[in-house]
Order: C-alpha cells, then structure tokens, then sequence
C-alpha cells in the first residue's frame, strides 16, 4: 500500500513538474491562478506525500508503522524516526502548495499542458484520495 501511494503520488508529482520550466518552489508562484486544476491535483499528491488523513500516503504509512509495532515494540525507535522525518516532511511539501496558492507570480510551462494530461492528474489525484478513503479496496489485492 506504501508503494502504491508513493508511486501515484511521485509519478504525478514529477509529470507536472516536468511541464514547468523553473522547477524550484519559485518557478511554482501563482502556479494555481494559472492552472487550477493541476495545481490541486499537485496539491493532493503532497498530502499523501506527506501523510495526511484521507490519502493514500496516510493508510500506506500508518500500516507501515502499525506493522513494526506490532512487533511487540522492539523497534518502537523506528517508529518514532518515522514520524519525526514525516513531520519534517511537512515543511517541504508544503511548500509547494504555499507558492502555488499564497504566492504571486507567473510560472513559465515550457512543454505543452493538454486537457488529457489535466485529466489523467485529477484522476491520479482522484485515485490517491479513493484509496485514502477505502484502502481496503486495494489492500484486498495485496493479500493472497
């Protein structure tokens, strides 16, 4: 499940970015005044990159933790590297989503953004929000 969260959420992380010409936390300024929908779809994959309930990287990494506790807590210092590196993550993800939203400025795209790419990044997005909401769905695939 962790993978699988982690793969959505990267490979849409990195098709968006490869259309930007600029690809720091600048050249994303007013991104979401110019392309709404990919800036929400980009948005979402930083959530789940980051762990945020109702994302697939939330479930991907609660079940990962949950799985070395129930360990008997021998590796009870693994888990809590793992929430200190997904709480700094946080401050890396977002961001994105503050200089898409929150900044002004005017992203230079430098390849083409047609609407099928726009739509297959909301369905990523949708995906990745599906699987946050019914992990199940997937983790009844996962299991022989």
């Amino acid at each position: 499940l962790y993978i699988a969260a982690y793969v959505l959420a990267t490979v849409g992380s990195f098709a968006i970015l490869n259309k930007v010409d600029d690809q720091t936390y600048d050249g994303f300024n007013g991104f979401a005044k110019q392309h709404p929908l990919l800036a929400l779809s980009i948005a979402i994959f930083m959530l789940s990159l980051t762990g945020i309930p109702l994302t697939a990287g939330f479930f991907g990494k609660y079940y990962m933790l949950a799985s070395v506790l129930a360990d008997g807590g021998r590796y009870l210092w693994l888990v809590v590297l793992g929430v200190l590196c997904a709480a700094i993550s946080v401050y890396y993800y977002f961001r994105w989503i503050q200089s898409m939203y929150f900044k002004s400025g005017h992203t230079v795209v430098t390849r083409e953004i047609t609407p099928a790419f726009t739509v297959v990044m909301l369905a990523l997005a949708a995906l990745i929000i599906f699987i946050g909401v019914m992990p199940q769905w997937l983790l009844q695939y996962l299991y022989f």
